[in-house]
């Protein structure tokens, strides 16, 4: 007797369960899925005990008649496509037709739906199981009642996490679906509360303006780019609105919101340096495309896509974010709230100033290397190659007087006039009816930083032998790698020697390696290649040109005269760009005349105020 059997209807539903629903936040996800398909304007979203007791998902779309509504619930059952073809061309969000059925296999459910001019149906099921049918009043449209979500799946009852990391799960998931779709109207409460609401307006700033806050909103910069082939446009933000994780950069394909990293890091590295390290913007970048050029049929949960030409959309991705950027004033405004500012004080109150003439510390090189660490080692690398081959930067020599040096190039920033230095580590500038407050340090690192690329794109790629070989040493499955990749590496200019017991000796380098740091810098190489990411020079030369720039910078508590500041000025407006640092530190604040004023006004009332209390007193 053969023991290969075919599995009952009830058990496939709980497998494809598993692929699809894990958690209350899957079922949200595909039944407003289905609410936008359903042509829905209006979706509310109810849920009970963060969706584990029960969750409500309600719409005004078409609705279904009796036979549709029953079908619905089968596995493999769906309006989407009918033949092999249409998986090569869907423009909806649902398509596989398994959602439903999944659901049911692992809750209470309850279907109400109506037609318009027609008699609504309800069905009630148990484990996939029909309880009950019956017709009943409704408005048009469709209403799912989910309760007791895994209450015959006890592992993955128990697997699912907090009340409160299971809420922010959905809450998330229906931000972003709000974000790519601001022409539909949300409503999500959760236990009676409301928690996001959106108007349909179509408005997709309003849209912003309604998660992020308003302050957020107005910080956001348009973007907009067609190639063709691919549309990208929506929104992202200047250098003052950052986040510490990703989870803010929503990508947006045909109207389905979609986790692609390649994307992710080419929205990241179009800031390029203009970010600090470990900072991410906030976007929201929707890409149109012909469903024929992008596959979605890749995962169960839909989530994942691929695209054809996937290079391209990259690059346009990365120059979409670019232009936008140097289309707007990046300059940081000094807000009157230090509460509302981007970098809490960390940034603008440096750790320990010393008050003059003490020289501050120098910034460690280890340290600085610990930072570039942090930083993802492939979001960008692409970037980097063009800051390396293609930009151009002129510098004059210092042997000019600052007024034949003015506009040399085309500048960034206004012509500003010297003021004078406070506390030995900001600069004091001003320009028609702005003030400005400028890092020394940051700018003369700035102003170090493109210099440095300029050199390093001119010198060449030689290698030399090294006098004494540098021993390192990998473990065994490393080791086989390297041996299986030991061409790869030696076209970086890399040339090891195996000396046996995962020992390696490097007997040449390329020249750009930086002297001192040899050892660390092959060693990041090698495992780098070790471990499949790219291992292009231009990642190493970006980080050894801030490193370099760091260590050459004027220095805090460090006394610069007038001339001197002239030059950092005139070559800081040369610069491509003078807002921030290589590590994406802030470099000039500005205040207005209207701020200072304003302050002003405040504190004379203030005293006033004071001095009339101590009167009556």
């Amino acid at each position: 007797m053969g023991k290969i059997i075919r599995l009952d209807r009830h058990t496939t539903n709980l497998i494809a369960a598993g692929e699809v629903i894990e958690r209350a936040a899957s079922v949200v996800k595909e039944l407003v899925e289905n609410s936008i398909d359903a042509a829905a304007s209006i979706i509310n979203i109810s849920l009970l005990e963060s969706g584990l007791k029960e969750i409500i998902v309600s719409d005004n779309g078409t609705g279904m008649d009796a036979t549709d509504a029953r079908l619905a619930l089968e596995p493999h059952a769906t309006s989407k496509i009918a033949k092999p073809n249409d998986l090569f061309n869907i423009s909806t969000l649902g398509f596989r037709g398994e959602a439903l059925a999944s659901i049911v296999a692992v809750s209470h459910f309850k279907l109400k739906t109506c037609v318009t001019g027609e008699k609504g149906l309800m069905i009630v099921l148990k484990g996939g199981e029909i309880i009950s049918e019956a017709v009943v009043a409704h408005p048009h449209g469709t209403e799912i009642t989910v309760r007791n979500l895994f209450y015959n799946t006890p592992a993955r009852l128990q697997n699912l996490k907090s009340e409160a990391q299971e809420l922010s799960y959905i809450v998330d998931y229906v931000n972003k679906m709000a974000l790519a779709n601001p022409q539909l109207a949300f409503k999500l409460y959760n236990n009676e509360k409301l928690l996001v609401q959106t108007y349909g307006s179509n408005d997709l700033l309003e849209v912003i303006a309604s998660i992020y806050g308003m302050d957020i909103a107005k910080n956001m910069v348009k973007i907009d780019r067609n190639d063709g082939y691919y549309h990208i446009y929506g929104y992202t933000s200047n250098i003052v609105t950052t986040r510490s994780s990703r989870n803010s950069i929503t990508i947006i394909v045909n109207g389905r919101v979609v986790r692609n990293n390649n994307i992710i890091n080419a929205v990241v590295a179009g800031y390029h340096n203009l970010l600090m390290t470990g900072r991410y913007p906030l976007s929201v970048i929707n890409i149109k495309v012909d469903t024929s050029l992008v596959d979605v049929n890749v995962h169960p949960a839909k989530l994942e896509v691929r695209f054809s030409n996937e290079e391209g959309l990259i690059n346009l991705i990365k120059e979409a974010i670019k232009t936008a950027l140097v289309e707007v004033d990046l300059t940081i405004s000094l807000d009157k709230s230090e509460n509302e500012s981007p970098y809490h004080n960390d940034i603008f109150v440096r750790e320990e100033v010393k008050p003059y003439p003490f020289t501050a510390k120098t910034p460690d090189l280890e340290d600085l290397e610990e930072d570039q660490k942090e930083e993802n080692p492939n979001e960008e690398i692409e970037v980097l190659k063009e800051t390396f081959t293609q930009q151009q930067y002129s510098f004059t020599k210092h042997d000019e007087t600052p007024s034949e040096r003015l506009e040399t190039k085309s500048s960034r920033l206004p012509r500003l006039e010297y003021i004078g230095q406070l506390f030995g580590t900001y600069l004091l500038a001003q320009s028609e009816d702005l003030f400005y407050l400028i890092d020394q340090h940051a700018a003369n690192e700035r102003i170090n930083y493109e210099k440095i690329v300029l050199h390093l794109q001119n010198s060449n790629t030689k290698h030399y032998e090294l006098l004494v070989p540098i021993k390192l040493f990998f473990t065994t499955n490393e080791a086989i790698v390297i041996n299986e990749k030991m061409s790869e590496i030696e076209k970086l200019g890399i040339k090891l020697e195996e000396f046996g017991g995962g020992t390696y000796l490097v007997r040449e380098i390329p020249d750009w390696i930086f002297r001192g740091l040899e050892k660390e810098f092959v060693e990041e190489i090698v495992l780098n290649i070790v471990n499949q990411r790219k291992s292009e020079k231009y990642q190493f030369l970006d980080s050894l040109a801030k490193s370099l720039a760091c260590k050459k910078s004027i220095k805090a508590n460090e006394f610069v005269n007038k001339q001197e500041v002239e030059y950092l000025l005139q070559d800081l407006s040369n610069c491509e760009n003078p807002f921030t640092c290589p590590h994406g530190r802030p470099v000039i604040v500005k205040v207005s005349r209207y701020e200072i004023e304003y302050y002003k006004r405040c504190c004379l009332l203030e005293t006033y105020h004071k001095k009339e209390l101590f009167s009556v007193w």
